[in-house]
């Protein structure tokens, strides 16, 4: 058993996904926006694997720039970009959104439009997926059966009947403390009465992030890295689980 330099063995060190929501074009000027850019610097400077969702219609409206700078944060293998809807829509007094409501036709319609416009416009697949407010129904399972290049669902339902080969990645503790706020405090207390678990998706809103909110982020990794975590993308995690069954 391989041992890491903070005393941890391997096969103890956390395994962490950072699963980043609601990426969308802002401006030529700055194409992720300022929390977006600050956060992945930030990433960049711990040496750590996280994972984007892309609001997909951002694809057909953002410019070159935009399109240029996630191919290239693809293509350094750091950070997985994934399949985070359409529009991100919700009606307020229904609750009717993407993926709860919508027929099965319209699911998979939302999910296969997304898949193409990442395939045409970014020149790569699209290999997990997470719905807008990780609102979902009977429906969504059954749409995304119809496309088995998509084998991570992060925070999916745990009973959902999926093809061989795709998985459920769930949610056992809360980086946000409400949701958009990370809270070190907050996180370490949340982690370490679940310290036994096999792995951990943390969600994170960096685009409504201040510097402020960055700095509780940045305390979460030191601290996670103090225990020697692990960082994959949701796709690495799906392989290392399907590996491990």
């Amino acid at each position: 058993m391989m041992s890491l330099s903070n005393g941890y063995a391997e096969s103890d060190a956390p395994i962490v996904v950072i699963k980043a929501d609601d990426l969308v074009y802002r401006t030529e000027a700055d194409p992720f926006g300022e929390g977006w850019s600050r956060f992945i610097e930030l990433a960049q400077e711990k040496n750590i694997k996280v994972s984007i969702g892309i609001i997909c219609n951002s694809l057909e409206k953002g410019t070159p720039k935009y399109i240029e700078a996630i191919q290239k944060l693809n293509d350094s293998g750091q950070i997985e970009f994934w399949n985070h809807g359409f529009t991100h829509s919700r009606n307020k007094d229904t609750g009717k959104s993407e993926f709860k409501g919508p027929s099965l036709e319209e699911q998979l319609e939302t999910i296969s439009k997304s898949q193409a416009l990442a395939e045409e416009k970014l020149g790569f697949t699209f290999h997990s997926f997470g719905t807008p407010y990780n609102a979902a129904d009977g429906n969504t399972p059954r749409a995304l059966r119809e496309h088995s290049e998509l084998t991570s669902w992060m925070f999916g339902p745990s009973n959902a009947q999926l093809l061989p080969g795709q998985m459920i990645l769930g949610r056992s503790v809360n980086l946000e403390q409400p949701v958009h706020h990370p809270n070190f405090e907050g996180f370490k207390k949340s982690f370490e009465s679940k310290e036994d678990e096999p792995y951990y998706v943390l969600q994170a809103h960096p685009g409504g992030w201040d510097k402020a909110r960055l700095e509780q982020f940045a305390l979460v990794v030191d601290y996670l890295q103090s225990k020697g975590a692990v960082f994959m993308t949701p796709t690495e995690l799906q392989e290392r689980l399907s590996a491990d069954k």
